[in-house]
């Protein structure tokens, strides 16, 4: 069984230059582990030019299909002219829903809504793009 999702990718930037978007879109699959969705060609249905956040810089919409346990994940940051960071990683199973988000502020990473069991996830997402993690409160931590 397979389900297709909306998926943007962005990467722009304010007139000015002092803010910055950028989306993100991954598939997790336990054959393959995590890849980028332009490493994911064949589970692309359609692309097509998108509006972008900011004047500068482009975006892209995807219709992406996945099968049976894989999740699309999508992540959103904006970037200030102060340098801060601010955003929110979703999850997405193969049947289309919203499973589990967390949102990104300031290096802290905590949990906005979903089952905690998703949590390990975001924690791959993370690890894999590099993203500096000061703290994080996702939900599926020991006491």
């Amino acid at each position: 069984m397979e389900s297709v999702i909306e998926a943007l990718e962005e990467k722009s930037k304010s007139k000015t230059g002092k803010h910055v978007a950028r989306r993100l879109v991954y598939i997790y699959s336990r054959e393959k582990g995590l890849i980028p969705l332009s490493r994911a060609s064949e589970r692309i249905i359609r692309g097509e030019d998108a509006e972008p956040t900011y004047r500068r810089g482009e975006a892209r919409k995807y219709l992406v299909k996945l099968g049976h346990g894989e999740f699309l994940i999508q992540a959103r940051f904006i970037k200030n002219f102060l340098g801060k960071v601010v955003g929110e990683i979703s999850v997405y199973n193969y049947k289309g829903e919203l499973v589990y988000r967390a949102k990104y502020r300031d290096g802290e990473l905590r949990r906005s809504i979903g089952n905690p069991v998703y949590a390990w996830i975001i924690r791959l997402f993370v690890e894999k793009l590099r993203i500096p993690v000061k703290k994080t409160r996702l939900g599926d931590e020991k006491h």
